[in-house]
């Protein structure tokens, strides 16, 4: 069976399937488009350095317990391990007080909203 669709004559744009002239396609206007901003893991160090210094001594606490336990230093090995969990936890909190302080920051610098009903001003 040999179907075809009527279409509407119309514009150019019509014809082609494409926008009219002039107008962009509107996944392209700018005003829909935001610009992404990825930061680079040195940008993150400068902005949270308390994260990779937790990580830096979580690995070092953890080579060290590790190596106590190869040599068979059992009393160095269980040190180290205690450290590697105090490393951790204050990096997870330095995470959690790093995201606290970006969102009352944010907080700030966002306008005021208005609390409960808005009288209505006669003019």
């Amino acid at each position: 069976s040999n179907c075809r669709r009527s279409r509407p004559s119309g514009g150019a744009g019509e014809m082609t399937g494409q926008p009219p002239a002039g107008e962009p396609p509107p996944l392209y206007k700018p005003e829909l488009l935001e610009p992404k901003k990825k930061l680079t893991l040195l940008q993150h160090c400068y902005k949270e350095p308390w994260i990779p210094f937790g990580c830096i001594i979580t690995v070092g606490a953890l080579s060290s317990g590790l190596a106590g336990f190869i040599q068979g230093d059992s009393k160095h090995m269980q040190r180290m391990m205690r450290m590697r969990v105090i490393a951790q936890g204050a990096t997870v909190m330095s995470m959690v007080v790093g995201v606290a302080y970006a969102a009352s920051q944010k907080a700030l610098k966002a306008p005021p909203q208005p609390m409960g009903p808005q009288p209505i001003s006669e003019k």
